[in-house]
């Protein structure tokens, strides 16, 4: 007999914040081509990879799962809606500091510059750590240690693509990127 996998508040209300992110996309980010999802070559495959990772993240809690002494203890599942909200602040300040900058795709505008205030003064990419940890704090709400996992491997990969591919096209398109780089890490504050 399959396990089957138990719907629990905190997952529900992982669920919810998923939707707050969607929703967060929707209304902060700028209309146009900031919208769009049309890739350039400079994308090299990873939007299309990011929406794969959100797919995949958004089931693999509904999915049957390992047996229950493998769950997490319930008080994770409440810090991972903690660490989810974080992730959508982080990621709603990020975007709003950038404006009409803030692109799904990876672009440049003409009068783009480099921004070194609000989270951008920590890291150099402060959308894809609130990413990170939104949807880490979503799988921490599954109390399901293969999500939890799964979720870490597969979004970290997907989103060290999207950094590679990111600066290659702002080193080189954005005068004093080289320089600002210098200064702050990729993704982690202190350490990468």
């Amino acid at each position: 007999m399959t396990p089957q996998r138990r719907v629990s508040l905190p997952l529900v209300a992982g669920y919810a914040g998923l939707a707050a992110f969607f929703a967060l996309e929707a209304t902060v980010r700028g209309q146009g081509s900031a919208a769009s999802l049309r890739a350039t070559d400079e994308d090299r495959g990873t939007t299309r990879a990011i929406v794969r990772a959100f797919a995949l993240g958004a089931c693999l809690p509904l999915l049957p799962g390992p047996p229950t002494s493998s769950r997490l203890p319930r008080r994770i599942a409440w810090l991972g809606l903690a660490t989810e909200a974080g992730g959508l602040a982080v990621r709603a300040w990020s975007m709003r500091t950038l404006g009409d900058a803030y692109t799904r795709t990876l672009q440049t505008g003409e009068r783009q510059q480099v921004v070194e205030r609000g989270p951008y003064r920590f890291v150099r990419h402060p959308g894809y750590l609130g990413t990170l940890l939104a949807w880490i704090g979503f799988a921490l709400t599954s109390r399901s240690l293969p999500v939890v996992g799964l979720v870490a491997v597969v979004f970290g990969r997907t989103y060290a693509r999207r950094i590679v591919a990111e600066e290659r096209l702002l080193a080189r398109a954005l005068p004093g990127y080289r320089e600002y780089a210098t200064r702050t890490r990729r993704l982690i504050p202190f350490a990468w």
